[in-house]
C-alpha cells in the first residue's frame, strides 16, 4: 500500500505516497519510517504494533494526511468505524485537494451505504491533476454506483477510467457486469473478452461469463464456461447477491 519515496538529505524530509493514491506532503524519515512500519505490521494482522508505530508516526508528522489515513484502516481492523472515520475526515481536513485521500474518503463513505456523499468525494478526486492513479477512483466510484443500483452513473465513471487505463482488468472487468445488468450482452461480451485476454480469469469471471452468453442467446458458450468453472473451480460457490442483479 505504501508507495517508495525520495529522500532529501538537505531537508530531512521524504516524500511518500500511500498505495491509495500517491504523493502529498512531505514527511520527516523518521516518520515514513513510522508509516511503514505501521502498514507492514497491519498487514500482518499486528495491530497493536500497527497503530503503535502509527501513533509516532502521527507525532514526528502531526500535518500528514497519509498518517491519518494508515490511522483510519487500522481502525477500521479494530472494528472501530467512529474512530476511523474520523481520521478519514481529518485527512481531508489537511489535505481537502489531494485525490487519493479524497477516494479513500469516499470509499469510506460508501462502505457506510452514503453513496450520494461519496460521489461527491469521488468527483473531486478525480478532479486532481496531481492524482497519479486516478483510474483506481474512477474503478471505486464505478463500483459504488453499481451497489447502489446506478448502472448508468458506474458506466460513466468505469468508461472514464478504460480511458485512462484500457487494460486495467478490474475495470474492464466491472463494465461487463455493468454492461450485463443493462441487458446490453454484446457490449458486456467485448468487455469481458478484453478483460479474458489479460489472463487468468477468476471464478466469478467465468460464472458472469456463462451468464452473459446465456443472455446473449449461445447456451452453447455458456456451457462451455461453466465446465471451465466447474473444472478449475469444483467448489465455487456464486455470489448470494448475484440472482438480485439479474436484469
Amino acid at each position: 500500500m505504501l508507495g517508495a519515496c525520495a529522500s532529501s538529505p538537505d531537508s530531512g524530509k521524504s516524500n511518500g505516497g500511500t498505495g491509495v493514491g500517491g504523493t502529498h506532503a512531505a514527511m520527516s524519515n523518521k516518520g515514513l519510517a513510522n508509516l511503514n512500519l505501521a502498514h507492514n505490521y497491519m498487514a500482518a494482522g499486528q495491530l497493536d504494533y500497527a497503530i503503535d508505530r502509527a501513533n509516532r508516526a502521527l507525532r514526528s508528522d502531526p500535518d500528514s494526511p497519509d498518517v491519518q489515513i494508515v490511522l483510519g484502516m487500522i481502525r477500521e481492523k479494530l472494528d472501530d468505524k467512529v474512530r476511523a472515520g474520523e481520521h478519514y475526515a481529518e485527512a481531508v481536513k489537511l489535505a481537502p485537494d489531494a485525490g487519493h485521500v479524497l477516494n479513500v474518503r469516499a470509499v469510506w463513505l460508501c462502505r457506510q451505504g452514503d453513496s450520494a456523499e461519496a460521489d461527491a468525494y469521488f468527483t473531486r478526486a478525480v478532479k486532481d491533476p496531481f492524482y497519479k492513479n486516478k483510474q483506481q477512483a474512477y474503478f471505486n466510484a464505478g463500483k459504488c454506483a453499481l451497489d447502489a443500483g446506478q448502472l448508468d452513473h458506474a458506466e460513466q465513471y468505469l468508461r472514464a477510467g478504460v480511458e485512462l487505463a484500457p487494460e486495467d482488468p478490474r475495470l474492464l472487468a466491472e463494465l461487463a457486469e455493468v454492461k450485463y445488468l443493462q441487458g446490453d450482452y454484446m457490449a458486456a461480451r467485448a468487455f469481458y473478452q478484453r478483460r479474458e485476454a489479460l489472463g487468468a480469469p477468476s471464478a466469478d469471471l467465468l460464472n458472469l461469463a456463462a451468464r452473459i452468453e446465456q443472455g446473449a442467446g449461445d447456451p452453447v458458450a455458456a456451457e462451455r464456461y461453466r465446465r471451465r468453472l466447474n473444472d478449475q473451480f469444483p467448489d465455487y460457490t456464486p455470489p448470494v447477491t448475484e440472482g438480485l442483479r439479474q436484469p
